[in-house]
């Protein structure tokens, strides 16, 4: 196994200059400005996880809003025009088809919300295969797909953690908890942004990364 390679900085104030910075990227995309004025999120639940269970899912994605003091709205949304990715007869999700079939959906509404989907399916993307409550994001486009088995019961904890972690991906924060080491923070801290999502409890380092890449967004855009 190859050896982690973590990112480095010198000082609290490094990191957050940095991500500051980092919503240029986004910026330069006319999708990510469409979904993050338009302040809706929908969930399109296309597996067989009861209403119970996506509400935790739900639960997780606000609680990820909230930190970043953001003023999204979050609705189910109807999965009629996307019934026929979950039917194709293919054993995995593309994600590319995916990603077209979204955007084309946009394009035809004339609705550019960001969207959270839920299947049964394994979804590839590009050499990697996305299963068993990982998920997959587009933050340019606002998009997330996740995929849970068909045959397992997952705990509530579960759901609102992973939900909150691939929420937070949604909203910027791109690096995992243990991808960098800033000088001036505690290091050895259970945090929502570790790759497995082991707690609801999101550190300082990840808060002020999200805090201060929305400044920078709202920054660049001159909106709030």
């Amino acid at each position: 196994m190859s050896k982690q390679l973590i990112t480095k900085f010198n000082s609290i104030k490094e990191w957050k200059d940095y991500c500051f910075s980092t919503h240029k990227l986004y910026l330069k995309n006319p999708h990510f400005k469409k979904w993050i004025n338009k302040k809706e999120i929908y969930i399109f639940n296309l597996s067989n996880l009861k209403k119970d269970s996506i509400k935790y899912i739900k639960s997780g994605l606000e609680d990820a809003i909230k930190l970043a003091k953001l003023h999204f709205k979050v609705f189910y949304g109807d999965i009629d025009n996307f019934k026929k990715i979950m039917n194709s007869g293919n054993k995995k999700i593309d994600s590319t088809n995916l990603l077209k079939a979204v955007i084309e959906e946009r394009n035809k509404n004339h609705k550019e919300h960001a969207s959270i989907f839920v299947f049964n399916k394994p979804i590839k993307s590009q050499d990697s295969v996305i299963k068993d409550g990982e998920a997959l994001t587009y933050v340019s486009e606002g998009i997330t797909a996740f995929s849970f088995s068909a045959f397992k019961d997952y705990p509530p904890s579960f759901l609102m953690r992973r939900g909150k972690h691939e929420a937070l991906h949604l909203l910027g924060l791109n690096s995992h908890h243990e991808d960098t080491k800033v000088k001036g923070y505690k290091h050895n801290v259970p945090c929502n942004m570790n790759y497995n999502a082991p707690t609801k409890y999101l550190c300082s380092k990840c808060r002020d990364a999200l805090v201060y890449f929305w400044i920078g967004v709202e920054y660049a855009a001159e909106n709030k």
